[in-house]
Parts: C-alpha cells; sequence; structure tokens
C-alpha cells in the first residue's frame, strides 16, 4: 500500500503543474503514468489563443470571445481569472536551465520551419529574437544541416523573401547526423565543431542566424552566445514541428522543480480503477505483471487525450462510471474541477487537461491553466 496525499495520473504540463504547486504546500504527491505525454512531444510554445474567428488582437479579448463562444471548453471552465494567473505563475517560477519569455497581453509572431510566422505567447528565450518585429529590414541567414529530417532551409528562405520581403538566403551545413536529437547532443558536448563548420560559409555579413530547434538541451543559451560571439550576428532557434527539442526541453523544466520538492514521478503504471469514498481514494494500479494499491485524500485525472485505456471508478453510493477515451467520452467537470459522470460529482476526484474539451481546440495553454486551477481546487479542499 502507498500512501500520499494527491495522487495525479498524467506526466505532462497539466499533471506536473499541478503537482509542483500542490507540493509547495507541504501536501505530498505522486504522479503516475503509462509513459510520458504529450508535452515532450509538443514545439515547446505555450499558446493562450492565437487566432480565433481569423482575427488578431489583444489577448484577454480575444480570450473572452472564445469562451463567450465556446462555453463548454476548458476555458470557460477555468475562468479567465485562474487562467491569466495560470500564465503569470509559469513565467514567474520555471526559469532555471531554459526561460520562457512572452508579453500576456498581446502574442508575437515567430518564425517556423515553413518560413511563415505563427501567433504564440509563451516561447522559449532561444526563440525570441525571430520574432518577425525583429527580422525585418534585416539581413537573415537560415542554417540548415544536409541530412537533418524535418527542416528546409530553402523552404524558409524562399518564404521568407516571397512572402514578407525579408532579405534571406540560406546554406546547408555537410554533417551525417539527421535526427534532432543527435545534433542537441552533439552541441552540447562539441559546440565548437559545428560553429567552425559554419564559419567556413563567411557568414559575418549577416545580422540574424536562423538555426534550426536543435541547440543543445540543457546548455541552450551559453551555446547560442557562442554562435553570436564566434560568427558576429544574432542567432536563434525557428519553432519546430512536433516532436522537438523544445518540447523535451519543457518535459524536463516542468519535471525538475517535482522532483527537487520530493514528488515521486513512475511510468509504466496504468490505472484501472478509483474507489473513492468520503475519506478518500483507493487507486488499483498495474505495472507489468504487479498489482499496486495507492490510497490518496484525492485524485487528479490529468491524462490528456492520449490515455488508451479504460478507468473505472467507484463510490460507496451510487456514483460509478467508466472513463473510456478509445470512443472519445470526453470528460466533464464543474468550476471546482470535479469530475462529473452523469451529472453527479466526484468529491475527490479533479481533472485536468485537454481531455475536457469536447473539440480539438486545445494545446499546452489548455493543460497549463487546468493544471493550476485543479491544483488551486485540491489545496482548497485539502485544506477546508
Amino acid at each position: 500500500m502507498i500512501d500520499v496525499d494527491v495522487l495525479i495520473i498524467g506526466c505532462g504540463m497539466a499533471g506536473l503543474v499541478a503537482a509542483r504547486k500542490i507540493s509547495e504546500e507541504k501536501i505530498t504527491a505522486m504522479v503516475i503514468a503509462t509513459g510520458l505525454g504529450s508535452t515532450v512531444l509538443s514545439s515547446g510554445t505555450v499558446d493562450l489563443i492565437g487566432y480565433f474567428d481569423h482575427r488578431k488582437g489583444r489577448v484577454a479579448e480575444l480570450l473572452d470571445e472564445f469562451i463567450k463562444h465556446n462555453p463548454s471548453h476548458p476555458y470557460a471552465i477555468v475562468g479567465r481569472e485562474r487562467i491569466l494567473k495560470a500564465f503569470q505563475e509559469f513565467l514567474k517560477k520555471y526559469d532555471s536551465f531554459i526561460r520562457y519569455e512572452g508579453n500576456l497581453e498581446e502574442n508575437m509572431m515567430l518564425l517556423t520551419p515553413l518560413g511563415l510566422f505563427k501567433p504564440t505567447l509563451l516561447a522559449q528565450t532561444s526563440m525570441i529574437e525571430g520574432k518577425k518585429e525583429n527580422l525585418e529590414d534585416s539581413k537573415v541567414l537560415v542554417i540548415g544541416f544536409r541530412n537533418l529530417v524535418n527542416h528546409t532551409p530553402a523552404l524558409i528562405a524562399k518564404s521568407l523573401k516571397e512572402n514578407w520581403g525579408i532579405d534571406a538566403d540560406y546554406i546547408k551545413v555537410e554533417r551525417n547526423e539527421n535526427q534532432p536529437i543527435q545534433l542537441a547532443l552533439l552541441l552540447e558536448s562539441r559546440s565548437e565543431e559545428l560553429i567552425k563548420n559554419i564559419n567556413e560559409y563567411n557568414v559575418g555579413s549577416y545580422d540574424y542566424l536562423a538555426l534550426p530547434p536543435v541547440v543543445g538541451i540543457r546548455k541552450t543559451k551559453e551555446i547560442l552566445s557562442e554562435f553570436e560571439n564566434t560568427l558576429g550576428a544574432k542567432a536563434f532557434e525557428t519553432m519546430s514541428f512536433p516532436p522537438s527539442i523544445p518540447g523535451l526541453r519543457l518535459q524536463q523544466l516542468l519535471e525538475q522543480p517535482c522532483i527537487q520538492n520530493g514528488v515521486e514521478i513512475r511510468l509504466g503504471w496504468q490505472v484501472m480503477e478509483i474507489k473513492t469514498t468520503k475519506q478518500g481514494c483507493q487507486t488499483q494500479v498495474l505495472e507489468n505483471d504487479r498489482k499496486h494499491e495507492i490510497s490518496s485524500k484525492a485524485v487528479i485525472i490529468a491524462t490528456g487525450q492520449i490515455m488508451r485505456d479504460e478507468i473505472n471508478i467507484k463510490n460507496e453510493k451510487s456514483f460509478q462510471g467508466t472513463i473510456n477515451p478509445q470512443i472519445l467520452e470526453y470528460l466533464k467537470t464543474d468550476k471546482e474541477m470535479k469530475l462529473n459522470l452523469d451529472g453527479k460529482s466526484a468529491e475527490n476526484i479533479f481533472v485536468a487537461s485537454s481531455a475536457l474539451s469536447e473539440k480539438n481546440m486545445m494545446g499546452l495553454g489548455t493543460s497549463l491553466s487546468t493544471g493550476y486551477a485543479s491544483a488551486t481546487e485540491v489545496i482548497k479542499y485539502l485544506k477546508g
């Protein structure tokens, strides 16, 4: 029997944001999941709302309009005040080997791997120099590596020229590595080798160097500084197709404070059943062929939409049901983020993540907001 105050099912952004906030209140938390969630597979940028109904504008105004037209979306459940608090806290607290930047009042337009500009609210510092306003009236060199998959510097440079009127060229550096992780690890350990390869192309006449998003994992800031000091131009990473190195950085950024706060994270654990009473929850878990039982005062379901297995929910009276994502049964919750099945709210089972959405309009902003909201509600519930 494992005893913990709060059991969190899911180790993506929603689950790990909730785990950190709860553990900061000296409440014990444990995170379990069958595997890594979709956060590690993401582009690594955190959107709140980009375009809504093909309109641009101030984020708060777009958010209000979006909530008005989508009353069942997780943003409507969480509410504007908690959403903005979640983003503010993320910017303030997640600051270690990589930082995020952004103006919570309006989106920035960042360069994508298609040579277009995408609105996003928060991005890793390594991407910030790639804002559209920076590149306009500048000379840009798009740097690629000959065998790197899913990165086409010629396409990016062509789009910058033809679609945006930006003076752009490209080069392809001869390298054997074809996977982003290979180049990221190489830059982490021997960045001077790649910088020397690039310097052979006489890049000193450019204002900006647009790099693929492979500039290390935990030493990105230092590597970019080395690029700039050696090559004489400002350097940045373009945004990325998922899965990505920035997504891997984000996953590690989320995990680090949880581990420091004593949160135990276990992968390969499949939840079979949750029994709930007013006294707490008993969760049956399968690890390979081994069964575990976890006793907790509350449970947060933060599995996202990539969960593949059913979870049976039971209580001592009439509340029972089955969560079955394979038939696209989206989870329901109330304003307190408590699970709702057949019109009845569970006493101590809370929900976070994009699995709350009845439409495919979600992303890391949804996970961040619902993770924060569910944690605040669990804290209130436990502290009375």
